[in-house]
Formats: structure tokens, sequence, C-alpha cells
């Protein structure tokens, strides 16, 4: 039987390794805090597009640079 102790470093190994393997195709975690408003806007967008939280936030960004050719 598993313990619940064993279940945690489970989790906590499979999420480090999923860390590193974001980390070694280049990818950066950020952290942060949005107006309700946003949130909505974020989900909507997920819904229409199938994406993750994380792929429609790069999405929105990417296509915010190409439409303002802001240098990065």
């Amino acid at each position: 039987m598993t313990t619940l102790e064993d279940r945690r470093e489970a989790d906590r190994k499979r999420q480090e390794k999923w860390r590193q393997k974001q980390s070694q195709s280049g990818k950066r975690a950020i952290s942060a805090t949005i107006s309700t408003e946003a949130w909505e806007i974020l989900q909507a967008i997920k819904e229409r597009t199938g994406t993750t939280n994380s792929e429609a936030i790069e999405r929105v960004l990417l296509h915010y640079h190409q439409e303002h050719g802001e240098s990065h």
C-alpha cells in the first residue's frame, strides 16, 4: 500500500522532472496575479482555442509583439 508521503514524494519527483524538461526546452516559469476581468478573458481564449493557460498567454504575448513591433 502506498502511503500519502510516498505519493507526495512521487509527485515532487514528477513535477521536478517536468520543470527540468520545460527549462531545457527554453521555457521559463512565471507567477502573476491578474484582475477578474483579465482572468475571464483568459478563460474565454482558452475555451475558444482549446489551449492551456501557458499556451494562451504565450500566444497573446507573441501576437502583441508582432502587432506592435516592439523589441524584446
